[in-house]
């Protein structure tokens, strides 16, 4: 299933011409906001449609945001809460009938997003459609939840989370959604859940020894890497894993229920993954 295809449900409400896009007004904004240390920095992000791009800022207290966008297709929400220390990002659609009709591809929407790293995050973004990327390395997060209706999702940790993470919890529902070295979050359990389209679950990184995942697939095609190097306990089951074309690497030895590889010794040192397939085909890969 290739990336056109997949994105194809929600590409179809934007997919049109550029030429009438670019008489339109275009809006730019720059806003930097100053986070407080002594708490987490709450982080809201909610985005109808466009483009999404997040990194690791340059400094350690400044949320920076830069936003550009048709004026007659969408509308902004900066805030800044100081009491809650809380920043809230959004952009809505004034009208779904416009997108698609109207825009430039390259400029129609754009949200760019520098986080610092010497401050706790607890994140939280949602997303209707369009395409996301992350590099979300070296930040401090302690949560991390990321819902993602329609479109293309690319996330990366690039360096291991300097605190540990509590909950990781990520939703795509429609499209191609690209998870890679997951294991440098840090997190105790994570929940991933991949509706219809191809998903691609990298668990590779510095994951914490007991750490749980599950992984949780409808339609479509879904590739799942564990490092060889941590012991690793795997689940396979649900209603529908009977309908699924399942390729479990020769590594992993069934024992049970379970498979395991050879450097699994406990629960409390390994890493449990628990998949429940759907309609489609599963390979789980060991990488060394």
């Amino acid at each position: 299933m290739k990336r056109s295809l997949l994105l194809y449900a929600c590409l179809v409400i934007t997919a049109a011409g550029t030429a009438a896009g670019q008489r339109q007004q275009m809006r730019h904004i720059e806003k930097r906001f100053t986070a407080e240390t002594d708490r987490p920095l709450e982080l809201i992000l909610d985005v109808d449609a466009g483009e999404v791009h997040i990194t690791r800022g340059s400094t350690d207290r400044d949320v920076v945001i830069d936003i550009s966008y048709t004026e007659d297709t969408f509308r902004e929400r900066l805030d800044f809460d100081t009491n809650r220390n809380r920043v809230t990002v959004e952009l809505d659609t004034k009208s779904w009938k416009r997108i698609g009709k109207d825009h430039d591809d390259d400029t129609w929407s754009r949200v760019t997003l520098e986080i610092p790293d010497g401050v706790d995050v607890l994140f939280d973004s949602r997303l209707k459609a369009g395409e996301v990327d992350m590099d979300l390395g070296g930040i401090r997060l302690r949560e991390f939840t990321l819902s993602m209706w329609a479109g293309e999702t690319d996330i990366r940790f690039s360096e291991p989370n300097p605190v540990i993470m509590d909950m990781l919890d990520i939703n795509a529902k429609v499209g191609e959604c690209t998870l890679s070295d997951l294991g440098n979050t840090r997190f105790r359990t994570a929940e991933i859940n991949g509706g219809i389209g191809e998903l691609s679950v990298d668990f590779n990184g510095a994951l914490l020894p007991g750490s749980r995942a599950d992984v949780d697939l409808d339609i479509g095609e879904a590739s799942v890497y564990v490092p060889d190097a941590a012991g690793v306990k795997l689940m396979i089951g649900g209603m529908f894993s009977f309908m699924s074309s399942k390729r479990i690497d020769s590594g992993f030895r069934k024992r049970g229920r379970a498979y395991y590889n050879d450097r699994f010794t406990s629960e409390e040192q390994g890493f449990q993954l628990r998949i429940t397939p759907g309609l489609g085909e599963l390979s789980v890969t060991l990488d060394e």
